[in-house]
């Protein structure tokens, strides 16, 4: 078993069909470039003294491939898939395919398996949080309250899709800094990532006065609600038909989602479409307007009045952003 996140995936990135590119990389920087052999693309890794990982990756498999790690440091992934091509298995869970979007995922030493589909592209970042992180660097400097941000780490994991989440991570994504301003910029983002959660948590914990119990029964209900509209973003949905879909009352419904997800279902939804929204005026040359109707926004004018309030920019100056050298 390999002992911590930083020896595995500098270990077994060039047994995975990639090659390092000396020209392209520095200490703690890691370029990598598929082998023609096994298809086209790159990774790359960032790592900072097993304290926290970032991977970034853009490849595309000639044939199906699977990878599997067994790490016994634990730490907590928090990553942003730009698509949906692949799965994973988690010990001895059913395989889960990997949605579009924001996801968190805590590791307890179990052995993960990953499976990439033959001609189909994989795209992600990827930020690793070790154990000894919070251990460590937050337990000096918060001192017993850094145990709120591995609470807030957990309720993550149900409600990942926080707005600022897919900001962050494309920032990151289109970071041109190296050496230290590189290091100061990479952790600024994963102390934001974790106040953001943070944050959330504690509007969670507020709410927990909502009388409203909610089981295992429901809280599998309310996942298939979040997988309904993010097939159905264009939609917009009532609360009426949503409820349905989760085999509850209205009033039920919007008490079990606003105590389960810190949030309003609308709140919620609009999020999954402002993160995709992000995707798209990155990844595709699609109109302003055509983008706001994929989404759900039939004014293209509503639709940036939203993202601006959201993200603090107008959809086209976030564009223009991202072809920036």
């Amino acid at each position: 078993m390999t002992q911590t996140i930083q020896e595995y995936y500098l270990s077994s990135i060039e047994k995975l069909f990639f090659t390092l590119l000396p020209e392209y990389s520095q200490q703690g920087d890691y370029f990598y470039r598929m082998k023609p052999q096994y298809g086209q693309g790159s990774l790359r890794i960032i790592s900072f003294n097993n304290m926290f990982i970032f991977l970034i990756a853009d490849y595309i498999p000639n044939e199906d491939f699977e990878k599997v790690s067994e790490i016994s440091q634990s730490y907590i992934e928090i990553s942003q898939f730009e698509t949906s091509s692949s799965a994973f298995k988690v010990g001895k869970q059913n395989i889960k395919p990997v949605k579009k979007g924001i996801c968190c995922y805590i590791n307890k030493t179990k052995q993960i398996h990953v499976y990439c589909k033959a001609k189909e592209r994989v795209c992600f970042t990827k930020v690793v949080i070790s154990q000894e992180y919070y251990d460590t660097f937050l337990k000096e400097r918060y001192g017993d309250n850094h145990c709120e941000a591995k609470n807030a780490m957990k309720f993550l994991t149900l409600s990942p899709n926080l707005p600022e989440f897919g900001f962050i991570f494309q920032q990151i994504k289109s970071c041109k800094a190296t050496g230290l301003s590189q290091y100061i910029y990479l952790e600024g983002k994963v102390l934001e990532l974790l106040a953001l959660a943070t944050y959330r948590h504690e509007q969670s914990v507020k709410k927990e006065h909502l009388n409203v119990k909610v089981s295992k029964n429901d809280l599998r209900s309310l996942k298939k609600v979040i997988k309904f509209m993010e097939k159905n973003l264009s939609k917009y949905p009532s609360i009426k038909d949503l409820s349905k879909i989760a085999n509850m009352s209205t009033t039920r419904f919007q008490l079990a989602f606003r105590k389960t997800y810190g949030t309003t279902i609308y709140e919620y939804f609009k999020t999954l479409r402002m993160n995709h929204a992000l995707l798209l005026l990155r990844d595709s040359e699609s109109s302003i307007k055509s983008i706001a109707s994929e989404v759900g926004y039939n004014n293209a004018g509503h639709f940036s009045g939203v993202f601006k309030k959201m993200y603090g920019v107008t959809p086209k100056k976030y564009r223009d952003m991202q072809h920036i050298v």
